[in-house]
């Protein structure tokens, strides 16, 4: 393949992360708080709390991303004593949705550009 074709393979991908990543910035700044009054007994969260509050964006990211990790498998956070299984039942569908579309398109780009970067480099 020529430098071209991979390039337009990687806008391709590229783009879309993107533009996905708006809506992603917009949902963790309108719906970390939110979520995370929704699990008022949870360890974790008050210490995703402390940690990170005073790291502005970055850390509402990542307080928001470890919320929505906790959320796709609660099972395993529960077996470690991190979440109570009953307010993961309770967490409003919508939302939870919501926090797995976003995270969870941006994830599907950025594993396909490293999927194109390994063959780039495997070619090479």
């Amino acid at each position: 393949m020529d430098a071209d074709t991979l390039g337009i393979i990687s806008g391709v991908i590229g783009i879309p992360m993107i533009l996905i990543a708006i809506p992603l910035i917009y949902v963790v700044n309108a719906y970390t708080e939110l979520s995370e009054r929704m699990m008022p007994t949870s360890s974790f969260v008050k210490a995703n709390i402390d940690t990170y509050s005073q790291a502005g964006l970055i850390g509402k990211v990542i307080r928001n991303g470890f919320l929505t990790m906790v959320l796709m498998m609660p099972g395993i956070s529960h077996k470690r004593g991190i979440v109570n299984l009953a307010e993961v039942r309770d967490f409003p569908a919508g939302l939870r949705r919501i926090l797995f579309v976003t995270w969870g398109l941006c994830a599907f780009c950025f594993l396909a550009l490293i999927l194109v970067g390994g063959y780039v480099n495997s070619v090479k």
